[in-house]
């Protein structure tokens, strides 16, 4: 029998494929060479899907997040060339980032708990603001992007957890392996 709930569940497991696949073809193709403009197509179709199950589960500023990612893919599939380049940068370079990022999430966690229903307002402002920062970072091939993802991943467990998008927050699982593996690029698991 087909039920709110079964088909809830077969959205999410098909946006944790295209997501995975997302990352999975973005590291790939950072190893290789390849054509990593081709790693954001997964990407535009999963967040499409996540954007609607994230505001179903009253993750208001994640499913803002999930339409950024769908702009940031559309962005990083024509923007993306075919001379793949890593820049590294060191800690200063990341403190403005760092700085708006906390006083971004400080206002948005602020108005998600005063003007919404949102259940973990602070977590889903901090997950959405530095993820939008890492994903420019990642477009921008900064290798320390990985360094943001690891931590936004670690959150981001215990936020769909909360919410229990159990598979979610098993993709996210996955996707902190994948930030690992990503930063210390040596291991290429993926």
């Amino acid at each position: 029998m087909i039920t709110h709930k079964n088909l809830f569940l077969a959205a999410e497991v098909v946006a944790v494929i295209l997501s995975l696949s997302y990352t999975f073809l973005y590291i790939h193709f950072a190893n290789t060479g390849g054509n990593i403009a081709l790693a954001y197509l997964p990407a535009f179709f999963g967040s499409i899907v996540f954007m609607l199950l994230t505001y179903q589960k009253k993750i208001y500023a994640e499913s803002g997040l999930h339409f950024f990612y769908i702009l940031f893919a559309v962005y990083g599939f024509f923007a993306t060339s075919s001379e793949w380049y890593v820049v590294h940068s060191e800690l200063p370079y990341h403190l403005p980032y760092i700085l708006f990022g906390t006083i971004a999430v400080a206002g948005l966690g602020w108005c998600l708990k005063r003007k919404t229903d949102a259940k973990t307002p602070y977590l889903d402002a901090f997950t959405s603001v530095f993820s939008l920062i890492a994903t420019w970072l990642m477009i921008h091939y900064v290798h320390e992007n990985w360094l943001y993802w690891i931590v936004i991943d670690l959150v981001a467990i215990f936020l769909y957890g909360q919410r229990k998008m159990y598979i979610s927050a098993l993709l996210f699982a996955l996707f902190l392996i994948m930030a690992v593996d990503g930063y210390f690029e040596s291991i290429q698991l993926f």
